[in-house]
């Protein structure tokens, strides 16, 4: 039996290991702040180190920790010091990288993993730096494209420049064959005035004419030459128009498949956190302003860490495609699904009051029950627990979902495999939901 005593030290411990979690995450994230200002090509976990051990803070910490007798302490320790610095980068980092974090927090539970520091750090830096590398790649993409753009404006600048050219030598030259035209006339008026000999005369006026003639000839060659030229210069211009559409085609496509991709969970194909908190807000403002009644559900596979640990993490990324294929049948069209983020999946339910919430849940939670999921020719068996909880006026995008997530946090300590609502949650029973998250993940 513990006393008192014994539970105010264990208050303590974990007040002061809080404290030094917090030292750890906040010092780990001012120096990648002050490496990326300082634009460091190269970043790893030896730079990193590094820069930690001359923290004082760190220091000091270092050596109250280094005092440590308990082997499992220490474990613990460790384990939630990288528990909390991937909390912090989930925080920090899109939604896309949030699936490779809970990966890595869930081998935490390796202890010769989380005794290699080096090693759960170097992960999640080669996280954040894939994603900097992503963005880095779409940015050079984007400026070739422009790059592109420019040389077509160019060549379209270079090709108005040769039309106006064109046009004014072509003005040139009509002035010069009308003055061709006009002085062989006047010449030849000259010749029916002054001459009386009938033979000069003719010859005269056939002189004029046939000047006239290769005048005319002249013009229509020149004319001919420059339809040519036209021809094909619409033609290449004709070209470049069709590549340009075909290139930004591809762009504007390539842009859609990137949107999607940033509002889909890459896993299970379902909606992801992003597209859920943006569904949420639609969803607060109908009921404000048409009253249309919704509830939110939030499942948890149960004993999920479990399956990992007995299957690996392949048969966990399966079961993970198995429950959205799941909910998906067994949901309307207009449901909104979408995949929390780990185990966790969101369901927003238009037009439903809490009691039909609760029995569409229940409902669900039976047809997975029930359902049939086999991993290597070995049966897996799956089940979820589920909060539910039905939106309110006064609700903004946290208050709604800490109620279905007080309902769940009951429904897994009433044994799992079980449905609770926001009216089955009792404070107490959110108020100790709170403190254990809060002692585990801390708060802002």
């Amino acid at each position: 039996m513990s006393t008192n005593s014994d539970l105010d030290g264990l208050d303590y411990n974990i007040s002061s290991l809080e404290k030094k979690i917090y030292i750890i995450a906040d010092e780990v994230l001012d120096i990648l702040k002050n490496l990326s200002h300082e634009n460091q090509q190269q970043l790893n976990t030896k730079l990193i180190a590094e820069r930690m051990f001359i923290k004082d803070t760190v220091k000091k910490m270092l050596s109250e920790t280094g005092t440590a007798s308990n082997d499992q302490s220490e474990f613990i320790f460790m384990k939630e010091i990288a528990n909390n610095v991937l909390d912090r980068f989930s925080q920090l980092a899109p939604l896309t990288m949030n699936p490779a974090l809970s990966s890595i927090k869930d081998r935490l539970h390796d202890k010769s993993y989380v005794e290699d520091t080096a090693a759960w750090l170097d992960s999640t830096i080669k996280i954040v730096k894939k994603y900097f590398n992503d963005l880095a790649d779409r940015n050079t993409e984007l400026a070739n494209f422009i790059v592109l753009i420019m040389k077509h404006l160019e060549d379209t600048e270079l090709h108005l420049a040769s039309e106006l050219s064109f046009h004014q030598s072509k003005y040139t030259e009509d002035r010069t064959f009308e003055n061709e035209i006009s002085v062989n006339m006047k010449m030849l008026k000259q010749d029916l005035h002054n001459t009386n000999d009938i033979d000069d005369l003719k010859n005269a006026v056939m002189g004029k004419i046939e000047n006239i003639n290769v005048g005319i000839e002249r013009k229509r060659e020149q004319d001919m030459l420059r339809l040519r030229e036209t021809e094909s210069t619409l033609n290449s211009m004709g070209s470049r128009i069709k590549s340009i559409k075909s290139e930004a085609d591809q762009i504007k496509k390539k842009a859609e498949e990137m949107e999607k991709e940033s509002f889909t969970d890459k896993l299970t194909g379902l909606q992801n956190r992003k597209s859920y908190d943006l569904k949420l807000l639609e969803t607060i403002a109908n009921l404000k302003r048409y009253g249309v009644n919704s509830s939110l559900m939030i499942c948890d596979i149960d004993f999920f860490k479990k399956i990992n640990d007995t299957y690996g993490h392949k048969a966990g990324d399966l079961t993970l495609k198995k429950l959205a294929l799941l909910l998906n049948e067994k949901l309307r069209i207009n449901d909104f699904i979408s995949r929390y983020g780990g185990e966790e999946f969101t369901v927003i339910l238009p037009h439903t009051t809490l009691e039909v919430a609760k029995k569409v849940a229940d409902g669900i939670r039976v047809y997975i029950d029930q359902a049939k999921f086999t991993y290597k020719n070995e049966s897996i068996p799956i089940t979820i627990s589920i909060g539910v909880s039905q939106f309110s006026k006064d609700d903004d995008i946290n208050t709604v979902f800490e109620r279905a997530d007080s309902a769940l946090y009951l429904a897994k300590n009433s044994g799992r495999n079980n449905v609770k609502t926001e009216q089955d949650s009792s404070p107490s029973e959110e108020h100790a939901h709170k403190t254990v998250i809060s002692t585990i993940q801390g708060t802002n």
